[in-house]
């Protein structure tokens, strides 16, 4: 099922819908929109969404910005359920001033993507196309 991009942007982003459950446990949060980070090493997600469901926090470290500034973050481990597909025990890192989920290429290279920009939408797909 094709996602429309997010038309909110100046370039309209790709996204997905994402939902964020604690690791062996019924907690989740509700399904909301992620925007695809091809650039991004690593995904983010809001620290209130990680409260919320009491996920467990694994350690803490420094990441680097785009922008060049390091930062003390704390990363959580949760299972994604990305446009219907689950995957396990994934590492996420707490955005305490975001509120925009960010899913970078440690999410991005598990799923077989088309990222269709000419029809502004995305898509997660079950196999490889045999030609697109």
């Amino acid at each position: 099922m094709p996602y429309p991009f997010d038309a909110q942007f100046v370039l309209p982003f790709p996204q997905l819908p994402v939902i964020i459950r604690k690791i062996a446990s019924t907690d989740t949060t509700s399904e909301i929109t992620a925007l695809l980070d091809t650039g991004a090493d690593a995904t983010l997600v809001p620290e209130s969404f990680l409260e919320h469901i009491q996920a467990d926090e694994l350690y803490a470290t420094r990441v680097r910005s785009h922008w060049g500034e390091w930062r003390a973050v704390t990363v959580y481990v949760v299972d994604l359920v990305v446009a219907g597909e689950t995957l396990p025990a994934i590492e996420v890192i707490a955005d305490e001033q975001g509120d925009v989920i960010l899913l970078g290429r440690n999410v991005l290279n598990l799923l077989i993507l088309l990222l269709d920009g000419p029809n502004r939408q995305s898509d997660v797909l079950v196999r490889r196309p045999l030609r697109l």
